[in-house]
């Protein structure tokens, strides 16, 4: 009899216990029942090329043009600084101040106030920031109340549009045309359509993101195209966010925005370490402006990121020092990194036009657009930049983005014709990149 009330005992227990565990398994469906749905504003921001292409790219390891992530050092004496910094001082391994250490921001300060004609002081008008990318982000976030209208010229680097959906703006677009007059066509062939910009503007149009030079069609405003932007943005009472972070790879003269009149109290402008030095790892950018609006900019810095890292920032001052130190001479970083980087653009777009693809000449930066076209009547089944890029690295050996990922739905089809190569690349590397090329030989 024990036995069976004890047993009975412990049926009704485990009945307890299983009940209880349903009881909590149905309260746990009905509470995730909803689920979490992607907010509407961040909806398509999660894509980029990349998604559609890295199945190929894992299958058929093509030489990589695609991404402009460079595959040789940086300069060694930068390099050695960052190791001295590291082990040198306890300092340099722990938290800066928010804006970036004093030391870099002088250094900063002292290089671009003869640049743009005004006295930058460290403390007031420069912030170093994680990268160009966190600038950028950290510029349009501190600046956007609901509903602001930001204008895109498009082509646009791809990050552009979900910060500024983000950060509950609205993007407005225009697109460069392309208006070659000879050939090869180059990057400054992409004109700014001015009549369609000066119509985006309207009582909630807060700025511009002006990308100079642009990536990714490697062009160098005019002076003329920049005075006209200049003339709408002081007329119409707005924003500049200018990312110059190719600013120092041009080859022909660039003028920042910042430097014309009246500009320096509504432009923001942008750098990078990653361009500037080679240095993308490193995650270094930068901010300059007048205080009242780089304000907002720190705001958001700080309360996102706090700063930036710490021995790398006391490494970049001290080549900023140097570069300063050689400003202007052909010996200065600079100069040898652009000279350095033309030679390897004029190699890639030999070896594209050799084989009959129509490369557009980059007049700055690290990338370029090339026309695949010539190859779409002996290929009839590729009815675009994507179905190019994917056939090109299937057959080809080569990847390269296509160059709708830089547009909008609106002028898509603007890109269709284009794909983006990266010739910022070791020797071999693009050697290896011409040698796959070749096979285009018997299609031409």
């Amino acid at each position: 009899m024990e036995l069976k009330n004890f047993l009975g005992m412990r049926s009704v227990a485990l009945l307890t216990v299983c009940t209880f565990v349903a009881l909590c398994a149905a309260a746990s469906t009905k509470k995730f029942s909803r689920g979490f749905p992607f907010p509407p504003h961040l909806i398509g921001t999660n894509y980029s090329a990349m998604n559609d292409l890295q199945a190929y790219k894992e299958k058929y390891d093509p030489v990589d043009l695609g991404i402009d992530l460079l595959d040789d050092h940086a300069p060694e004496y930068i390099r050695r600084a960052l190791g001295e910094a590291s082990l040198s001082d306890p300092a340099y391994n722990q938290y800066t101040p928010n804006d970036g250490t004093v030391r870099l921001r002088t250094a900063i300060a002292d290089l671009y106030s003869p640049l743009v004609g005004q006295p930058l002081n460290p403390a007031e008008n420069v912030l170093v920031t994680i990268g160009a990318t966190e600038a950028m982000h950290s510029a349009i976030v501190g600046h956007t109340f609901a509903d602001d209208e930001w204008i895109l010229i498009e082509p646009a680097y791809s990050m552009y549009l979900p910060m500024i959906r983000m950060a509950g703006g609205v993007p407005r677009f225009t697109a460069l045309k392309l208006n070659a007059t000879g050939a090869p066509a180059s990057g400054d062939d992409w004109k700014l359509d001015q009549e369609e910009l000066q119509s985006l503007f309207n009582e909630r149009t807060k700025g511009i993101i002006l990308n100079n030079p642009v990536n990714p069609v490697g062009k160098v405003y005019t002076a003329e195209e920049l005075e006209f932007i200049a003339e709408l943005a002081r007329e119409r009472d707005v924003l500049v966010i200018s990312d110059e972070a190719h600013e120092w790879i041009t080859h022909k003269p660039h003028r920042r925005i910042a430097s014309l009149p009246g500009m320096y109290e509504r432009t923001i402008t942008v750098g990078s370490a990653s361009k500037s030095f080679s240095l993308a790892g490193w995650r270094i950018g930068w901010a300059y402006g007048h205080r009242d609006v780089l304000n907002h900019v720190k705001t958001v810095h700080m309360n996102s990121v706090d700063c930036a890292p710490a021995p790398q920032q006391e490494a970049l001052a001290f080549a900023f020092e140097e570069e300063i130190r050689h400003f202007g001479s052909a010996h200065s970083y600079f100069a040898t990194h652009r000279e350095h980087v033309r030679r390897l653009r004029d190699m890639l777009v030999e070896a594209f036009a050799d084989v009959g693809l129509k490369p557009v000449v980059a007049s700055g930066g690290f990338c370029m657009l090339v026309d695949w076209t010539p190859i779409k009547s002996r290929v009839p089944r590729l009815a675009g930049s994507m179905d190019f890029a994917m056939w090109f690295i299937k057959h080809i050996g080569v990847l390269g983005l296509p160059a709708t990922s830089y547009f909008g739905e609106e002028h898509k089809s603007i890109g269709q014709d284009y794909a983006r190569f990266c010739y910022h690349k070791k020797v071999d590397t693009l050697e290896e990149a011409a040698r796959k090329l070749s096979k285009l030989k018997g299609l031409l």
